[in-house]
């Protein structure tokens, strides 16, 4: 679906008693100098044409690409994102399988995003 246009920036995540970057969270941005670079218009727009589920799993394939092109591997730990709305389409049973089947050296959790949380609450 992206083509590449989807990339990944990485914000480190720190344990607050030694200092040490102990994982990274992959951050969703959209083509360069484009309005949909912004993550909350690129999610829009997706959701407008009825591809979220596309890009969503063209955000995990970029959380990928980069965290091996970036060397983010274990001991480091991977947060990658995935939207609630699309779990009709990934079941847990497919992210649990994305997590175990990472590329290399790379550890990866599966983590829930916040948005739209409230519409399915019991299915968490």
């Amino acid at each position: 679906m992206s083509g590449g246009l989807v990339r990944s920036v990485f914000q480190p995540i720190v344990d607050l008693d030694s200092g040490r970057v102990v994982a990274y969270e992959a951050l969703a941005r959209g083509p360069r100098g484009s309005e949909l670079e912004r993550p909350d218009h690129l999610f829009a727009a997706a959701r407008a044409q009825g591809l979220l589920a596309e890009l969503d799993a063209a955000c995990r394939e970029a959380a990928f690409r980069g965290a091996l092109e970036q060397q983010l591997l274990a001991p480091l730990t991977l947060f990658v994102n995935v939207e609630p709305e699309v779990l009709d389409s990934a079941p847990l049973d497919d992210l649990l399988a994305i997590a175990a089947g990472a590329p290399g050296d790379l550890r990866v959790v599966v983590e829930i995003t916040e948005r739209a949380l409230a519409h399915r609450p019991a299915e968490l």
